[in-house]
């Protein structure tokens, strides 16, 4: 590595008299976070893998896991984040924190939460229609989660919705090069993942919710989230159906009708993060869990009036 002389400058440092030390001083980067990520991916960041070519060069016994993980290399989460800035710069959300782009650690995300509480079926058997269980991702992003959870065994149908048209086309594409190279032997012949799709949309629309809110695992990494938008995913998830689950980052469903079954800190492409594992309630537990909320309220309201008086 070459230095700029023109970058190094002599400063005495008050360590005791006669005792002084060169320290480097760097210009200062008044470059956006857009510009920075595009340094990285113009220097290797976003180099991209031949899957097809990686498997023939000894590696044709990698497992599914190991071969998603090749697939995803192309797109790494500072090369997303970077797309998503770019989409984004001079529009209305360029600041907003409800775009901010991260991504699941895919191995603690399937033992964590997809192992765990994947095998649960909703009222009325997976997907509701009898034709197994279903997986959906809430702002899908490149579909990292979406692919992640057609490797689980317990689901037949994964999909995922993203509202941004970049990440979307890109989740798009992968999808198309997961399925042909690395769900072929990923399940056994006879529990096979039967559909795996991501397409643009807003999950907020009717015509969207009403397809989501039948799964039987639904996750929505809501993690910057404002309470609002947040108090209008739990209303849109109230017509899950009783058993369901649904996670969530950070932020907890604001509805009576689920319960909190776990709360389990995973790795996400920004640090460690909260996920909140809920399951939807019948209604009647819901009421009856509502009814025992407000009566221990008034009983703690008569202790304070007691205490005072």
């Amino acid at each position: 590595m070459v230095l700029d002389p023109a970058l190094l400058v002599s400063s005495t440092l008050g360590r005791g008299a006669g005792t002084s030390a060169t320290a480097m001083v760097l210009p200062v980067d008044n470059r956006t976070e857009a510009q920075k990520l595009r340094s990285l991916v113009e220097n290797g960041v976003a180099k991209r893998f031949d899957l097809r070519a990686w498997s023939d060069k000894g590696c044709a016994q990698a497992t599914a896991v190991e071969r998603l993980e090749v697939l995803l290399e192309q797109v790494r989460p500072d090369v997303a984040k970077l797309i998503v800035l770019e989409e984004l710069e001079g529009t209305s959300e360029e600041d907003s924190d409800a775009l901010v782009y991260g991504e699941i650690d895919m191995h603690e995300f399937m033992t964590e939460l997809l192992d765990k509480y994947g095998g649960t079926s909703a009222e009325g058997g997976g997907g509701g229609d009898g034709t197994g269980r279903c997986f959906v991702d809430l702002g899908s992003g490149t579909g990292k989660a979406v692919m992640a959870a057609g490797l689980c065994r317990h689901f037949s149908h994964v999909w995922g919705i993203e509202l941004l048209p970049c990440t979307s086309a890109i989740a798009e594409l992968l999808i198309e090069d997961y399925v042909r190279d690395v769900l072929p032997g990923a399940r056994p012949a006879s529990d096979p993942l039967l559909s795996c799709a991501v397409e643009r949309g807003d999950f907020f629309q009717p015509e969207v919710s009403s397809r989501w809110t039948r799964a039987d695992f639904v996750f929505c990494n809501c993690v910057t989230w404002d309470q609002d938008t947040v108090d209008a995913l739990s209303a849109a998830a109230e017509r899950m159906r009783p058993g369901a689950i649904f996670v969530t980052v950070l932020c907890p469903l604001s509805s009576d009708k689920f319960e909190l079954v776990d709360e389990a800190e995973l790795k996400f492409s920004w640090g460690f993060v909260e996920a909140l594992v809920h399951r939807r309630m019948t209604d009647d537990a819901a009421a009856l869990g509502a009814m025992l909320g407000d009566s221990m309220s008034r009983m703690r309201g008569d202790d304070d009036m007691e205490h005072d008086g």
